[in-house]
């Protein structure tokens, strides 16, 4: 399929010219303290999120006891709505915790950021991979 240029009417831009290569996408919906709306959650409780340099910075807290268990910072790719937007609508990142690789991808909306995670164990534990969605207040 060498050459194609597009898949569909929406990769293209309606101007007839796309934006230029690299473009900075505003980050700005997605940086602050997020915390899980279901105080009850086994998963993950918090979500740190930072803009460094150009860089979206993602941290997780997944519950834990006696502390929550950090995940540490990850770099995450951030999407517009869009080709001919500039605002960050939606990010995904990704994680190797060595035991297990976690993909994670986040949309802000109404407020709020909704996070899907895609969890895949590594360690031959027979654990099933599994799927769950989380919905996250700014703190």
């Amino acid at each position: 399929m060498g050459g194609m240029e597009w898949t569909k009417r929406q990769d293209l831009p309606k101007s007839g010219h796309a934006s230029a290569p690299g473009l900075q996408l505003n980050m700005h919906r997605f940086v602050g303290e997020w915390t899980n709306t279901n105080r009850q959650t086994g998963g993950v409780m918090d979500v740190k999120i930072a803009d460094r340099d150009g860089d979206l910075v993602v941290r997780v807290f997944g519950v834990g006891d006696p502390e929550p268990c950090d995940w540490g910072e990850t770099t995450a790719k951030v999407f517009a709505l869009g080709v001919e937007s500039a605002e960050g609508e939606a990010f995904c990142a990704n994680y190797d915790l060595g035991f297990m690789e976690v993909m994670l991808q986040a949309r802000a909306n109404l407020g709020l950021l909704v996070v899907a995670f895609y969890s895949r164990f590594k360690d031959g534990s027979g654990r099933a991979d599994y799927f769950i969605r989380e919905f996250y207040r700014p703190v």
